[in-house]
């Protein structure tokens, strides 16, 4: 897939206005998702403490507390995921910049 370096002759600053528009709405929506991702993790990873030991609800850890631990997991892989494409949706509107800016 071509990219914007691979044209023989510069962008016009039309076509780098949208570029720009474009990398900066991608930027929103990792940034979003990411937000909302760590948000998630962090009331999974606290929803887990009542069912420690010494808690109210250690009777009922095997059951609940061990699908509480693996959907805190799952909800870093989301949120690292996430904060990743933010990071090199971020990194390739800064190279654009520094490139043809």
């Amino acid at each position: 897939m071509p990219t914007i370096f691979d044209s023989e002759s510069p962008l016009s600053e039309q076509e780098m206005l949208e570029v720009r528009e474009y990398a900066k709405e991608r930027i929103r929506l990792w940034r979003r998702h990411s937000i909302y991702s760590v948000v998630a993790l962090l009331a999974s990873c606290a929803s887990v403490i009542p069912f420690s030991k010494g808690h109210s609800l250690h009777a009922h850890a095997e059951p609940f507390g061990r699908l509480l631990v693996l959907l805190s997991m799952g909800m870093l892989v989301a949120f690292v995921l996430s904060a990743g494409f933010f990071y090199s949706a971020w990194q390739a509107l800064r190279d654009m910049e520094r490139g043809q800016g």
